[in-house]
């Protein structure tokens, strides 16, 4: 699971969704949600073999590619 909050503006989640696909990840469900002019999203991702991250190195680089899509 991914929580992402961020103030919302056009294109927020394709560069989201663009930073999980650069990982290698797949989204499984989204609940998606704006409050005023902030965007509360969570998404269920998991692995190309449909496995959920376990491995704290690929969580941290989803971290960062998330991070870096908000920017």
């Amino acid at each position: 699971m991914v929580e992402v909050r961020a103030h919302d503006r056009p294109g927020l989640l394709w560069r989201i969704g663009r930073a999980f696909g650069e990982c290698g990840l797949d989204v499984r469900a989204a609940r998606v949600e704006t409050l005023g002019a902030e965007a509360v999203d969570v998404f269920y991702v998991v692995d190309r073999a449909g496995r959920p991250l376990s491995d704290e190195a690929q969580r941290a680089q989803v971290r960062d590619q998330v991070l870096a899509a908000l920017r």
